[in-house]
């Protein structure tokens, strides 16, 4: 799909569904770690709880609605939130520009509008890659549970909020 308007700068602002065109982790700081499973899902759920994470991204806990829930692997479960359990589909929202350490990550780069963070207990539509982050430092972190390889979308292209969970 093609992108429904040009923002500042000559970047794009993604509709929901829309689909961001080229290297669909365009502007993620160390692509590696993610694996990309589907250039590009949409999906529905409840934010059950959001963070500002040290990278600058916005880590959002999503509770799928259930015609989603094959997105979600076993690491999943180890998304909780303090007053909601999981498995919760994490969605990641990359700062619009790169700040030191990690320059990298950045929607400008990438030539998007990030999407604004919706609050808490808000029922969304998200569209960006399905991706699974395997990054194996995150089994030494939390030791004896299986946290590498949960499901992602990331980066998230469009956040629609459509009304209170």
């Amino acid at each position: 799909m093609n992108p429904s308007t040009h923002a500042r700068g000559g970047l794009h602002r993604f509709g929901s569904g829309q689909c961001k065109p080229g290297a669909p982790l365009a502007g993620v700081y160390l692509p590696f770690r993610l694996h990309v499973r589907k250039s590009c899902v949409t999906v529905t759920g409840i934010v059950d709880c959001l963070r500002r994470e040290p990278d600058g991204d916005v880590h959002i806990e999503l509770r799928l609605s259930r015609a989603y829930d094959r997105l979600l692997t076993s690491a999943n479960a180890s998304q909780q939130c303090p007053h909601q359990t999981g498995p919760h589909l994490v969605v990641e929202i990359i700062p619009q520009q790169g700040r030191l350490p990690l320059p990298e990550n950045s929607a400008d780069l990438a030539g998007f509008v990030t999407p604004r963070a919706p609050p808490e207990g808000a029922r969304i539509t998200v569209t960006g890659p399905y991706v699974l982050d395997t990054n194996a430092l995150h089994d030494l972190i939390v030791p004896g549970k299986k946290t590498a390889d949960w499901a992602e979308i990331h980066p998230a292209w469009n956040i629609t909020v459509r009304g209170a969970g």
